[in-house]
């Protein structure tokens, strides 16, 4: 039996997506594909999640998709499988998972009438 005795240094990312103490809701639904902690999603045609979409250029302006809009991914989720959705609380901007071209300023009001708060 050996043992390893180099020195290691090991350390942790907090990783922040909570902002407050306002009750969370949440809810769990398929995942229609891949999606991220900390990802604004939308319901699609089927029911099933999908993440937000961005349409548009920077000459003319960008515009997120929000048909649909449901909240915020709690964890991460494979497509096929249940994912948790946060339905309401206050959580970090920064710590959005958008899409490229997308800022949280896009979908801060959207979400607010969802009862989700940005900081």
């Amino acid at each position: 039996m050996s043992m390893n005795l180099a020195k290691e240094t090991f350390s942790t990312q907090p990783d922040y997506l909570i902002a407050g103490n306002a009750e969370i809701i949440t809810a769990v639904k398929e995942a229609a594909a891949d999606l991220k902690r900390g990802a604004p999603v939308v319901l699609d045609s089927s029911g099933k999640l999908a993440a937000i979409t961005v349409t548009g250029s920077a000459d003319a302006g960008y515009t997120v998709g929000t048909t649909g809009l449901y909240g915020i991914m709690a964890e991460d989720a494979a497509a096929g499988e249940d994912g948790i959705v946060y339905l309401s609380g206050e959580f970090f901007a920064d710590a959005l998972v958008l899409p490229a071209n997308a800022t949280a300023a896009d979908v801060e009001v959207l979400l607010r009438n969802l009862g989700i708060f940005l900081k």
